[in-house]
């Protein structure tokens, strides 16, 4: 591993502790984040992440808190237990990737994909999402209070015990394409979440 890297990572370590007074904040572009150690995907709280990917790999208990993402690529990735609390990401592709016990609250998403991607007792509280698309998607015990959804697109997604769907503060839904849209009213919306739901 190249010593810019190590010194990087150990300015950001500086500038997390001293809460920006000292060191500097972790940018990267454009690398694979194979290239990081265990100890360095632990520090990508709070960073800037933009043409990066993650393929084929494993994270679990790792705090992306307010970490910002753009136009990064994951595939076939583990969340397990990941906080991407306050994170902001915008047009990103997740394929073939679980999210097992997520923290998405108050992330905010624009522009992303996700493709046969599987979520699984995760919060989407107070989370914002701004014309995404989730494709043969699963959602299986996810919390949407507070939710925030607007122009979402949606092809054969699977619902499983959605929760406090009545409590989101707003999801508008196009079940049709970017092409031609369909557009839902918000309680249409619901409506049609729950008639595509298995309890």
């Amino acid at each position: 591993m190249s010593t810019d890297i190590i010194n990087i990572f150990k300015r950001h370590a500086e500038w997390l502790n001293s809460e920006g007074e000292s060191g500097e904040q972790l940018v990267l572009e454009n690398i694979s984040l194979k290239q990081l150690t265990a100890e360095q995907l632990q520090l990508l709280t709070d960073c800037v992440l933009t043409e990066c990917s993650f393929i084929d790999d494993k994270l679990e208990g790792n705090d992306l808190y307010h970490t910002e993402m753009y136009s990064c690529k994951f595939s076939n990735v583990t969340f397990r237990k990941v906080q991407f609390i306050k994170s902001e990401v915008n047009d990103t592709n997740f394929e073939s990737s679980e999210f097992d016990g997520v923290s998405f609250s108050n992330a905010e998403m624009f522009d992303c994909s996700f493709t046969k991607c599987l979520f699984e007792s995760s919060t989407f509280i107070s989370i914002g999402i701004w014309n995404s698309s989730f494709d043969e998607c699963t959602f299986t015990n996810i919390d949407f209070e507070n939710a925030y959804i607007e122009n979402i697109i949606l092809l054969n997604p699977k619902f499983i015990n959605p929760l406090n769907l009545d409590k989101a503060t707003k999801i508008l839904l196009n079940i049709g394409t970017a092409e031609k849209p369909v557009m839902l009213s918000h309680e249409d919306s619901i409506k049609w979440i729950r008639e595509h739901s298995l309890s």
